[in-house]
């Protein structure tokens, strides 16, 4: 539900920018959406993507296709990586 309503609200949701996306449950969830061409997530802390290998599921980063880019760091990395 957390990525549905926003898919939702916009004509046409090509490129997707998830911050704090945690175990890439979302990411997982806006890939479905047939729109949707490019996923780029920003994790502060890299250590909270490892969770999901620690309770058995596979983590985001070893399932993602090829236009899911995963980015871990600080604002500032963020705020550079966009320009």
């Amino acid at each position: 539900m957390i990525s549905f309503l926003p898919l939702c609200s916009h004509p046409n949701p090509k490129q997707v920018l998830i911050v704090g996306g945690g175990d890439g449950g979302v990411a997982r969830e806006v890939v479905k959406h047939p729109a949707v061409e490019h996923v780029t997530q920003v994790e502060i802390d890299a250590r909270v993507m490892q969770v999901p290998a620690q309770h058995g599921r596979r983590p985001l980063a070893s399932q993602s296709r090829r236009w899911i880019q995963i980015h871990e760091g600080t604002q500032k990395s963020v705020r550079c990586h966009h320009n």
